[in-house]
Formats: C-alpha cells, sequence, structure tokens
C-alpha cells in the first residue's frame, strides 16, 4: 500500500513537472513559408497593387469582395462551360455598396459605385492575364468552385448564356 502511494505521488509529481516546464518550442516562431516565387510573386504583387489603389475608397472587406467577384468574371471569361449569374453579380456589387459609410451623398454612393465597376474590370483582367497561361487548370479548380452550394459562388447554373440577354437585378441585396 504504502509502494502505490509513493508511485502514485511520484505520478502525480511528474506530470506536474511536465506541464510546467518550457517546451522545447517555446519561444520559437513559426517556421515561415518561402517567399514565393516566379508567377506567384507576380500574383501577389499585382493582389497588393490593387489593394493599394482601393484602399482610399473601400474597406479591406469590400477589397476583399471586390477581388473574389473579379475571380468569377474572369472564370466566366476564359472557361467556356462557366457563366457569371448576373443577379447573384449585381447582389454582390448591392452588397459591398451596403458596407460603405452609411452617411454618403447620393454624389459620393454613385462615385463608389463607378469605383466598384471599375475595380472590378482591373481585378478581372489582372487574374486573366496572370492565369491565361494555365486556363486548362484555372478552369478545372473554377468548376470545382461551381460545383459547389450555389450560393457559394456567383455562377450560373446550367450552360453560359449570351450576355447581351443577361437580366438586370430588380431588387438590392440584403445584407
Amino acid at each position: 500500500m504504502q509502494t502505490l502511494r509513493v508511485l502514485t505521488f511520484a505520478l502525480v509529481a511528474a506530470a506536474l513537472a511536465a506541464g510546467c516546464t518550457p517546451k522545447p518550442e517555446a519561444g520559437k516562431e513559426a517556421a515561415t513559408a518561402p517567399a514565393p516565387v516566379g508567377k506567384d510573386a507576380a500574383r501577389q504583387e499585382t493582389g497588393a497593387l490593387l489593394a493599394d489603389l482601393m484602399s482610399p475608397t473601400f474597406t479591406v472587406e469590400q477589397q476583399g469582395r471586390i477581388l473574389n467577384m473579379g475571380y468569377f468574371m474572369a472564370a466566366s471569361s476564359l472557361c467556356p462551360d462557366l457563366s457569371v449569374d448576373p443577379l447573384k453579380m449585381g447582389r454582390a456589387v448591392d452588397a459591398v455598396m451596403t458596407l460603405g459609410p452609411p452617411e454618403q451623398t447620393d454624389a459620393e454612393k454613385a462615385h463608389q459605385r463607378d469605383a466598384v465597376i471599375m475595380f472590378l474590370g482591373m481585378a478581372s483582367g489582372a487574374m486573366i492575364g496572370s492565369h491565361a497561361d494555365d486556363k486548362t487548370q484555372f478552369c478545372e479548380d473554377a468548376a470545382k468552385v461551381k460545383g459547389g452550394a450555389s450560393e457559394t459562388h456567383l455562377f450560373a447554373a446550367g450552360a453560359p448564356a449570351d450576355p447581351s440577354t443577361a437580366p438586370v437585378p430588380e431588387a438590392p441585396a440584403k445584407p
């Protein structure tokens, strides 16, 4: 019985000591990933440049949404089996606008909407340019995105439609 108490005390002491001693990795920073090179570096630099250009007009969240919409526009341009759903895109643009300052004048809102459209063009153009040489892989990846739940992407269901027949959104998106 005495041996059991000594053994139990020793195990408890060892457990406490193990929990209180610094871990070998404590204090060391996590290993950083190697810096991107080549096309990956150029893509990151382009994304950073777009973010810098958008920052005077848009919040970080708005910038992310604009870049995301640009991805879908680029995919619909590069991939013959994909098209953007105009209603979803209209709601996405409206959602970006609702994230803006509520005290904007009508002129400021119009300017911001024009800026959204301009930066959408810049973002999609940058993505088209950066994926023109790996179009097959880009389109395969985009098709996987389309295969997800319809509320998680801006692609239209079914075959792409003629852009000249695209409907205009009837109601703004709800935030």
